[in-house]
């Protein structure tokens, strides 16, 4: 049984300890994919929870998509970086499954939306240490991050990791590029011809 406050200490603590913990269960599938549901569900609502605290002068990209339409945008952009993720790192020599990274990259996801809340809510006292301490958390969490994929795939080298996230970045973004090329003129507002 995991205690999850200690967990979350770990993460922070030593990572590695951390991603190898998850690692070690073997959770089932289906709880998994449930578990990235719910993360993606809680961040819309988060986000869309910060518009309404803290409107902003622009229009937002709540205000635009709907918080389903978003949660499940986030929910396939998460299982298409996991895909990508496991694929890139297993093509420079890794040895993580598409299970592995989804347990700790979900972890993470957790982790990170509970920071979200605490940003929001020091926002609403401290505008500008929000700011701060979001940079700083954002950073932090790349670099667990990047250490929770080194375990995940067996890399003897945060380098490994590095270049899996970094290829898999770059893999996401012509894929999305590619679909989303298509229906630019449409999501624009602009003629089909254009």
């Amino acid at each position: 049984m995991i205690i999850y406050q200690q967990l979350v200490g770990l993460t922070f603590r030593a990572p590695t300890q951390a991603a190898r913990l998850i690692l070690s269960f073997r959770w089932p599938r289906e709880a998994l994919f449930l578990a990235l549901m719910l993360t993606a569900v809680l961040n819309s609502l988060i986000l869309e929870l910060a518009d309404i605290l803290m409107p902003t002068a622009g229009v937002s990209v709540m205000e635009q998509v709907p918080a389903l339409a978003y949660a499940g945008a986030v929910f396939g952009l998460h299982l298409c970086s996991t895909l990508v993720m496991t694929w890139t790192g297993r093509w420079i020599g890794g040895q993580g499954g598409f299970f592995d990274i989804l347990a700790v990259t979900i972890w993470l996801n957790v982790v990170q939306i509970a920071l979200l809340v605490a940003v929001v809510l020091l926002h609403l006292v401290m505008p500008l240490a929000a700011s701060l301490v979001a940079l700083v958390t954002n950073f932090v969490m790349l670099a667990i991050f990047l250490v929770f994929i080194k375990e995940a795939h067996k890399f003897t080298s945060i380098w490994r990791s590095i270049g899996t996230v970094v290829m898999s970045a770059i893999v996401v973004v012509l894929l999305l590029t590619l679909l989303l090329g298509a229906q630019a003129p449409a999501l624009l507002g602009l003629p089909d011809h254009v």
